[in-house]
């Protein structure tokens, strides 16, 4: 099937998270056709796409997005792309029903979160900062030779537009009655990219569907603080859990955990 050209917000994000995608079906993680998969963080669908495109269309797609910016274009996606096997969704998940400030980035849309906001901008742009330098060293030898100083004053200048912030309130929902609403009886594969929300979205799941979960890739931020809680809910849960953080993950303070049963 070929690389589905989705609508996008930004469309150097769409490259970016196309990216990003091989880094999901890693250390035994696999899809069969007729799989069910949640994309919780869905921003405009790449995980999605990339599921519909590895199964050649034979899969069924649940694509969690709470900002209407971002679940507007999603859903639009859903509509011209994935021939009615994505069902986009206008809320993010959470521990319990809520509704939370959401700070919104236009130009930027991937850094957008609920943990993100004025007060926190500028350290949250160190951090991808120090990402984004090591992504470049690592696919460049030319940027290797350049002097750290200089290579974070460029990239921070890129950042810039970190500084252009929305506030959208949105509604969050814990997973299990969303499960129970669209009569799920199967999740082959849970992924969660939430930017820091990871935790929460994992208390949402009550322990009768537990057993439902097959695979799981959970997106870790604050991977020091957070990586052991987010394994010891899967280990307690019957999975066998592997935690995994690269060179790039290191400096953004992120990595992965795989969770198989």
């Amino acid at each position: 099937m070929d690389t589905i050209a989705l609508h996008s917000v930004n469309p150097w994000e769409v490259s970016f998270l196309r990216e990003e995608v091989g880094g999901y079906f890693a250390h035994g993680v696999e899809l069969a056709p007729g799989a069910t998969v949640l994309d919780v963080g869905a921003n405009v669908g790449v995980f999605s796409a990339a599921v519909y495109e590895r199964l050649d269309g034979d899969v069924r797609i649940f694509a969690f997005e709470p900002l209407p910016p971002l679940y507007e274009t999603l859903a639009r996606n859903g509509r011209d792309f994935f021939d009615g096997r994505l069902t986009a969704l206008p809320f993010g998940l959470a521990a319990a029903e809520d509704e939370l400030d959401f700070s919104y980035f236009p130009a930027a849309t991937i850094f957008s979160s609920s943990l993100r906001d004025a007060g926190n901008v500028e350290a949250e742009k160190k951090r991808v900062t120090a990402s984004i330098v090591e992504m470049i060293r690592q696919g460049s030898p030319a940027a290797r030779r350049l002097p750290g100083p200089v290579l974070r004053g460029i990239v921070g200048r890129k950042l810039r537009v970190m500084r252009e912030l929305e506030t959208h309130r949105v509604r969050v929902r814990p997973l299990s009655p969303v499960l129970d609403e669209h009569r799920v009886d199967r999740i082959d594969l849970l992924k969660v990219d939430v930017e820091g929300a990871e935790l929460d979205v994992l208390r949402g799941i009550e322990d009768r569907h537990w057993p439902l979960v097959r695979q799981a890739v959970v997106e870790v931020e604050g991977w020091e603080r957070n990586r052991d809680r987010v394994r010891e809910v899967f280990t307690a849960h019957g999975f066998t859990v592997d935690a995994q953080q690269d060179q790039v993950q290191r400096a953004a303070d992120i990595g992965m955990v795989f969770a198989l049963r």
